[in-house]
């Protein structure tokens, strides 16, 4: 009997080691740690506007005063009634690693000799003019896959003489007189990124 015992004891003896290893080595199939570090890019948002850095700002404000082509009746880089002018924005967005969306608005400032300039038109990148009716804003998306880098955008004003136009002839007049009078314009270049 004793023998027995001691048979049956090292025999429940053997099974429990047996499968304490065999659970152990199951578990251990199951259960990994694993530790590691992950390196993603931070998307950049670097926009200049004629070297003009936006970062701190999504809208870039500017009063320019936009050159004057001149005709066969006006003298070149003077104000008149009918000049036609341009303006140059230099958008560099190069270090832009999202897409984005930009508004360009336009109206006459407040101490501006002129207050019927109104914008006609635009290009980009020196292709055809985009003609533009009731001073509207311009606007754009770039995407990131087709991002140029540098986006040059020429808005073409005007001096409004129509019949619709708020300054009559003696304003007219009167804005010609003072030979250091400049037609000014507020510009304001919002932008916005997209998804």
């Amino acid at each position: 009997m004793k023998y027995l015992k001691r048979i049956t004891l090292i025999f429940a003896l053997t099974s429990l080691l047996l499968t304490i290893g065999t659970i152990r080595e199951t578990y251990a199939k199951y259960k990994t740690d694993v530790t590691g570090t992950t390196n993603i890019s931070i998307a950049r948002w670097r926009i200049l506007v004629n070297n003009q850095d936006i970062r701190n700002n999504s809208e870039a404000t500017a009063t320019i005063t936009p050159t004057f082509l001149g005709t066969d009746n006006i003298k070149e880089n003077v104000i008149a009634p009918t000049a036609e002018g341009y303006f140059d924005l230099i958008i560099d967005c190069s270090a832009a690693d999202v897409s984005f969306n930009y508004l360009i608005e336009t109206k006459a400032n407040d101490t501006s000799a002129v207050t019927d300039l109104i914008t006609t038109g635009y290009s980009i990148n020196n292709g055809s003019i985009i003609p533009i009716e009731n001073n509207a804003s311009i606007t754009n998306d770039i995407t990131q896959k087709e991002n140029p880098g540098t986006i040059q955008i020429r808005i073409y004003i005007k001096w409004d003489d129509t019949e619709t136009a708020t300054m009559d002839n003696t304003a007219d007049t009167t804005s010609t007189i003072n030979s250091d009078a400049k037609a000014k314009l507020d510009v304001t270049l919002s932008f916005k990124q997209i998804a």
